[in-house]
């Protein structure tokens, strides 16, 4: 047996095996516990700036530490200490706005030593910006080393921390490292698997993140700026940077899932409902539980798989990088670094902990997806929704590629009332089998919770260029009945509509957790473009910005089909509404990231096995 089969396997042996019932989610309440606090600080801090650190290419970062100090003199502890790095390249033209260095005196006061290091190509560091090329993932592992071995006063133990840029030279900077790593623990905020996918392109289109290039030279400086214009010009004009090739798959966080997962380093992932990294963060919890148990590292969690406390999820309300707090950050390197008892260092059956929306509570799970069983809502004539499929005669209504605004420009589709509510949770997909008059067409289709007077609450989106349709049968999900559950788009190039053919388009939606209260509907609008007032915003996940190739291709009159031959339909991850047991909290933190497995598959209301 390898060494990484014996890490494994040690930890496996000394854990109890959560094995939990058919049923994929926690259902049984948690104790509510006062939100985490710091202890009291025991320290004082003081910085050491502009200190430089030479790259094995010859090519000298620049970071900035903060020390923990003696509160009454303001100088340093003579002792060593656990060091936390980040890596960014915003703010680095000096300390005082290095955007890694602003928690400092915090972890300093808490026993740490805080280095945040500007990336190459930004502020005071050398070298050209290359958005997490191979070069700077390979100082990732180079920093990695130099804050376990040659920075004053480290003890050896490295702890990664950060969000959003910082969580993902995290993953690479790992990732690049091995098994025989420093680092204790890391937490990637507002990241995940994905970098083409969500993030910067929504089906094959470009979203609101293709503004993020477009404006390296003013976020970050000029060395960036001159990496991001060609690379947003390669973007627009449909070049290999357009699709998910070399440019993306280098720069593909998810890679490496498995080595952070050999090497047995714990990640807290945090996401919110409304990132730029909700899915992917999520898959990437997916991915880490798999290979920690030597399961395929990118497929669904299995029901009822064994999960493993060192890697956990906390998903907020809010937008990019909202809800993250410097306590639980805290609690989190405390738990790996410093060997404390802590809420994370428990046995953890459910380490997912996610804020319900609807009933503004948080629950704690385990797989992700959460529900084995899928429940197709078909489209229908008159603009109705249901579970019975369409009969034999021909159905099909006409959308055109224009503003939702104009005429012909959405077609919605709604169910009865809910009688008695529902949960959804997880990822959700569409369906749809739809042609048109020229060689392509661009699908959008949201679902929107609808209460008895009127009001529309988005559940969820998601966008498919038609061209891009090909998927990766590896790497998508489908339920036990063959249902889309994750339809995981090739995107490697177009393959062109014959106009008049219809095809079937399985349309990616973004997972949610929401409670559908009894008496709602659900509405399935779909629509071919996105408003200009939404694609302002400068990160988003919307297909907001056709490439020039998509803007040639795409005009036209589309038709969507529905009848017995070509039934579209909205595939919903579907439970009962009382399915998920409160644990408390406020919007922004769990009170309990602990929980029971559940009451197992005999009387348990939240058993998927059952039609809701």
């Amino acid at each position: 047996m390898n060494g990484t089969m014996t890490y494994r396997a040690s930890r496996q042996l000394t854990r109890l095996a959560v094995l939990l019932s058919a049923c994929l989610v926690s259902t049984t309440a948690v104790a509510t516990q006062p939100a985490v606090a710091a202890e009291p600080k025991s320290y004082g801090s003081v910085a050491t700036t502009d200190i430089e650190i030479r790259m094995g290419d010859g090519v000298t970062l620049v970071g900035d530490v903060m020390y923990p100090a003696d509160p009454a003199t303001g100088k340093r502890i003579a002792a060593d200490f656990p060091v936390i790095l980040s890596q960014t390249p915003y703010g680095c033209d000096s300390s005082q706005t290095n955007s890694g260095f602003k928690n400092a005196p915090f972890f300093a006061e808490n026993g740490y030593i805080l280095a945040s290091v500007c990336v190459r190509g930004s502020g005071r560091s050398g070298g050209n910006f290359t958005l997490f090329g191979e070069r700077e993932q390979e100082d990732g592992a180079e920093l990695v080393h130099w804050a376990a071995d040659q920075l004053d006063g480290s003890n050896g133990s490295v702890g990664l921390l950060g969000g959003s840029y910082l969580g993902l030279n995290q993953i690479f900077s790992q990732g690049r490292i091995g098994a025989k790593t420093p680092v204790k623990a890391m937490i990637p905020e507002c990241a995940g698997a994905e970098f083409y996918r969500e993030t910067y392109f929504s089906g094959g289109m470009p979203t609101q993140t293709a503004n993020f290039p477009r404006n390296l030279g003013s976020i970050v400086g000029p060395r960036a700026g001159a990496f991001g214009a060609p690379l947003a010009e390669d973007i627009q004009k449909g070049g290999d940077a357009a699709y998910d090739r070399d440019f993306w798959k280098s720069r593909t966080a998810g890679n490496y899932a498995e080595a952070i997962a050999d090497a047995g380093v714990p990640a807290l992932l945090w996401t919110s409902w409304d990132d730029i990294y909700t899915e992917s963060a999520q898959s990437m919890y997916a991915s880490l539980q798999n290979a920690y148990f030597d399961r395929p590292t990118h497929a669904p969690m299995k029901p009822g798989q064994p999960t493993t406390n060192r890697y956990q999820i906390i998903v907020s309300p809010g937008g990019h990088c909202a809800g993250v707090n410097t306590a639980t950050e805290l609690e989190w390197m405390d738990t790996w670094l410093k060997g404390k008892s802590t809420r994370f260092s428990e046995a953890d059956a459910t380490p997912m902990h996610l804020y319900q929306q609807g009933s503004g509570t948080w629950i704690n799970t385990s797989n992700y997806p959460m529900v084995e069983h899928y429940t197709p809502y078909y489209l229908n004539a008159g603009g109705k929704m249901s579970k019975s499929r369409p009969g034999r005669h021909a159905g099909s209504d006409s959308l055109q590629f224009t503003q939702p605004s104009e005429s012909g420009g959405t077609l919605t589709y709604t169910t009865g009332p809910l009688k008695h509510g529902a949960t959804i949770a997880g990822p959700i997909s569409a369906t749809i089998h739809a042609s048109s008059t020229s060689t392509n067409l661009n699908l959008i289709a949201r679902l929107e919770s609808v209460a008895p007077d009127g009001t529309a609450t988005r559940i969820s989106s998601g966008s498919l260029v038609a061209s891009l349709r090909k998927l990766d049968a590896g790497r998508s999900w489908v339920d036990k009945s063959g249902t889309p559950v994750r339809p995981y788009g090739t995107f490697t190039g177009d393959d062109y509509l014959t106009p008049g053919n219809a095809y079937e388009l399985d349309v990616a939606m973004s997972p949610d957790v929401t409670q559908i209260l009894p008496g709602h509907l659900l509405r399935l609008v779909l629509s071919s473009q996105m408003q200009p007032s939404v694609c302002s915003a400068g990160l988003g996940k919307d297909p907001c910005f056709p490439t020039d190739p998509q803007s040639k291709t795409l005009p036209g009159e589309y038709t969507i089909a529905h009848n017995a031959s070509n039934p579209s339909a909205i595939n919903l991850p579907l439970l009962p509404y009382e399915c998920f047991a409160p644990s408390g909290g406020t919007a922004q933190q769990p009170a309990s990231l602990t929980g029971d497995p559940g009451q197992g598959s005999h009387g348990n209301p939240c058993d998927n096995r059952l039609t809701p």
